[in-house]
């Protein structure tokens, strides 16, 4: 009697095991592709010139630091950011962005996330159309009040060529 009961709690504390494991998985897929989500609407904002999209989607914090692919372009803060974008999207228009090599990863806790992705841009300066190949994109994104936000991101173009060869 007492093996059968020794199996039989064995059993239920293995489904138990099994069961939150597989509850476990679920929501980190499920935070997973919110993060996504997040992310491929960060790049429809660039593309389609959506300043109040961007804005939504980016943490309210006046001390992050942000990059773009110039020297100058430094934003501390989500106004500078802000306001960058107005000028850019003023500029040029942004026929369509191409994504690829995206990588997401999700911390431990799940409420950190961060991802990299290469983005050739295709936009229109005035009459004339230009790509702009291999834009390399990394950034972090933080679960705050149950919806994540852009809270770091950085640009960069690649160079041909190594700076130091090694």
């Amino acid at each position: 009697m007492k093996s059968r009961l020794s199996c039989l709690l064995f059993f239920f504390l293995a489904i138990k095991a099994f069961s939150s494991q597989n509850g476990s998985d679920a929501q980190e897929t499920s935070r997973l592709v919110e993060v996504r989500s997040v992310v491929d609407l960060y790049m429809e904002a660039f593309e389609k010139g959506d300043s109040a999209l961007l804005d939504s989607l980016m943490a309210d914090d006046e001390i992050m630091i942000t990059f773009g692919t110039d020297a100058a372009e430094r934003w501390v803060g989500k106004r500078e950011l802000m306001l960058s974008f107005e000028k850019q999207i003023s500029a040029f228009d942004v026929e369509s962005i191409d994504i690829s090599d995206q990588v997401i990863r999700l911390s431990q806790s799940g409420t950190t996330a961060w991802f990299s992705e290469i983005a050739d841009w295709n936009i229109r300066v005035g009459g004339d159309l230009s790509a702009i190949r291999g834009i390399r994109i990394t950034g972090v994104l933080e679960r705050q009040a149950d919806q994540w936000k852009i809270v770091q991101f950085h640009t960069s173009a690649p160079v041909a060529g190594q700076i130091v060869e090694y």
